[in-house]
């Protein structure tokens, strides 16, 4: 089963909202970059946000297990020379975004970074983020279903084959976690999991009432690594 830790759910029109702030922030500064390279995943959807608001037009994306790769060194001519902004959703180890950097500055990159959030744990911040926040487990609307079927799935104990309804469901997420979800969102995070093969549906008088492991219930790939690491 997976700890407690404090989590929160942003929307879609939150990012909108942090995004066009983070623009703004870089406008102030007088910076436009010539190409936006999104850190991979979780930059994808910020970096496109902030080409919107930018208008720039040359979009990238960078993996940095794949650093030097031929996918990474087809950068190297659309790199050289220009400023570029390395973006991703939050900073707090600052690692992954230092060695993308990096990397790009061999490419001949003149390299700024940002991020939506810097967490106040965090060694080191970008150049640009749209906030400071406390440590807490962010689940962005781009991985949404990902997250929840990951903590659904941690609710329960596969030695237990417990059945849950969603009430419990949604009482235990909101303790453990303190995210209070609607309810049809949360259905559907069910679906996921019984679809996968984690959980099982049971049915009373035509009604879905309560879900349960499999014994031998499949693991929900990742784990919860990025947030908390």
């Amino acid at each position: 089963m997976i700890r407690s830790f404090p989590c929160e759910a942003l929307t879609w029109e939150d990012m909108y909202e942090y995004s066009r702030v983070l623009a703004g922030k870089m406008r102030e500064d007088k910076f436009r970059p010539d190409v936006i390279v999104a850190m991979s995943r979780g930059g994808y959807v910020p970096a496109r946000s902030l080409c919107d608001f930018l208008m720039v037009y040359d979009l990238r994306s960078i993996n940095i297990d794949h650093l030097g790769e031929k996918p990474a060194k087809a950068l190297a001519g659309k790199t050289k020379g220009k400023s570029v902004l390395v973006v991703d959703d939050l900073m707090d180890e600052s690692e992954s975004m230092e060695m993308a950097s990096a990397y790009l500055k061999t490419l001949g990159a003149k390299v700024r970074t940002a991020s939506v959030f810097v967490l106040e744990t965090a060694k080191k911040a970008p150049d640009y983020y749209a906030a400071r926040k406390p440590w807490k487990w962010f689940v962005f609307p781009w991985n949404f279903n990902e997250d929840l079927t990951r903590m659904v799935a941690g609710l329960y104990d596969s030695r237990n084959p417990e059945k849950k309804s969603l009430d419990m469901i949604a009482e235990e997420l909101k303790a453990k976690h303190g995210l209070k979800l609607d309810e049809e969102k949360l259905r559907k995070v069910m679906e996921n999991l019984v679809q996968h093969g984690i959980l099982k549906p049971y049915w009373v008088s035509g009604n879905l009432m309560r879900w349960a492991p499999y014994l031998k219930r499949k693991k929900v790939k990742g784990g919860l690594g990025g947030r908390p690491h």
